[in-house]
């Protein structure tokens, strides 16, 4: 028939191989590419939650600071800070003035490692 043509075929007889290989290090680089993604994702998702909780906590040990100035609560018959859903209120600290003078409220709340702060300034 023709020599060269058959001469041609017989130098790529590993094409085949070699293009599956790389065919198959391509897929696997993007299975990891999208493992590193969605771990990436969870572990900031639960950390805006964990944030979330943190403040809202903090929050309502402010609130709850503030029924008691109000005369609405029993703050003075607790051994510690309150227990917030899992999240514990490590210090309130209070700059309570008269009625018509600006008056603040600090708290501090943590959960695992997420520390939050939060200020309240307020007039009664």
């Amino acid at each position: 028939m023709f020599p060269e043509i058959q001469k041609t075929y017989s130098n790529q007889k590993g094409i085949g191989l070699i293009a599956a290989i790389f065919v198959i290090v391509i897929l696997a680089l993007f299975g990891l590419l999208i493992a590193r993604y969605t771990m990436t994702t969870a572990i900031s998702s639960a950390e805006d939650y964990l944030w979330a909780k943190t403040y809202y906590a903090v929050e309502s040990g402010i609130r709850l600071r503030m029924l008691e100035d109000d005369g609405g609560g029993n703050w003075a018959g607790w051994t510690g800070y309150p227990l917030v859903d899992g999240t514990a209120i490590t210090e309130i600290s209070a700059s309570l003035q008269p009625i018509g003078q600006p008056s603040s409220i600090r708290a501090q709340g943590s959960q695992n490692d997420i520390v939050r702060e939060l200020t309240v300034k307020f007039v009664k």
